[in-house]
């Protein structure tokens, strides 16, 4: 296998323990109350399942070669905070392929990363973290938040190699048959961390005439957290209920959520908390041809997605990629590949 520093990363997967880690879950919920240990749990058994588990990482980088005149370069990265770890595909795969890694956090989730790149750093990849990533200090950049940060980062890393992403949402189709394992792995596709990832999905097709009500009963069933985890939620629950009842829209409340249709016609929105829309549909065809006009505003579909989707999962499985699930479809160890020094 060629020279990737796997090493530190393969110790990371068992470095998720002990009192240092406990301090970080406690400052990061602390600074951030979505972040509640249960949630950090799930995140943390998420990573050791489908990125550290034996011969992961390897598998994972035995598809690539580093190319004849490849040289290490310095890569900034700006992490995202919706997400407990959500940065942490990201810094892998720079520290994976051997470029020192300068790293803007999210203060949503400065304590989680500060202790992944404290971690990797002491087994003996070249990272910093920096309160301001400067354009001129870096020959790529990989940069992760909402639309409106997008293009920020497209001002501010005008000029150099970047690999920048947006807001995006995540769907799921069902035919009517599925089992009750199946909707439990829904209703985590759906609000595990509390729906505010892009691989959350919050847009359901369904066959004409489903029963809805009886999919919200079932759902909450099996909901990923604990209805009194966090106030805030209950409070976006009411909102979300108070508005659907007040629009006068078809709504289903299911007890800890909203299940309000939508126009099959309609295009994805930005996702609400403790909402997920739902439109009817009649054909597959009519499914994909949703599917591909709003691709790029897509992250990924679980369910009995149509063929002609590229980024199909199973339900249950959009909240535990692996490493080759990159975002919004763009191969991130490619581009790191890809990057040259620059002059300066």
């Amino acid at each position: 296998m060629q020279d990737w520093n796997i090493a530190p990363l393969e110790r990371l997967g068992n470095a998720f323990a002990g009192e240092e880690w406990e301090r970080a879950v406690a400052a990061a919920g602390g600074r951030n109350s979505w972040f509640t240990r249960g949630q950090v749990e799930r995140a943390v058994a998420a990573v050791r399942r489908g990125m550290f588990a034996p011969n992961r990482l390897r598998e994972w980088l035995a598809a690539y070669r580093k190319p004849a005149a490849w040289q290490p370069v310095t890569v900034g990265v700006v992490t995202a905070g919706n997400l407990p770890l959500v940065g942490l595909a990201d810094l892998a795969a720079a520290v994976a392929v051997g470029h020192r890694v300068v790293v803007k956090p999210s203060s949503k989730d400065r304590p989680l990363t500060e202790f992944v790149v404290g971690r990797l750093r002491e087994e003996g990849a070249a990272m910093e973290v920096v309160e301001k990533l400067e354009a001129d200090g870096v020959d790529g950049v990989i940069a992760t938040g909402g639309d409106a940060a997008r293009e920020a980062f497209e001002r501010e890393f005008r000029g150099i190699p970047a690999l920048l992403r947006g807001s995006r949402l995540s769907a799921a189709v069902l035919n009517g048959t599925e089992s009750e394992a199946q909707l439990a792995g829904l209703a985590e596709d759906m609000f595990l961390y509390w729906g505010l990832g892009c691989r959350s999905v919050t847009r359901l097709w369904v066959p004409r005439g489903y029963d809805t009500k009886a999919l919200a009963e079932r759902l909450r069933l099996h909901l990923p957290f604990a209805e009194d985890e966090a106030v805030q939620y209950r409070s976006c629950y009411r909102y979300a209920r108070a508005m659907a009842a007040m629009n006068g829209e078809t709504w289903v409340d299911g007890g800890a959520f909203v299940l309000r249709q939508v126009a099959a016609s309609a295009p994805p929105m930005a996702p609400k908390l403790a909402e997920v829309e739902w439109s009817e549909y009649v054909s597959v065809e009519e499914v994909a041809a949703w599917l591909a006009l709003h691709e790029s505003r897509l992250q990924c579909v679980s369910g009995e997605a149509p063929d002609t989707f590229p980024r199909r999962v199973a339900l249950g499985q959009t909240q535990h990629p692996r490493w080759t699930d990159y975002a919004d479809g763009v191969d991130t160890v490619a581009f790191l590949l890809s990057l040259q020094p620059k002059e300066r």
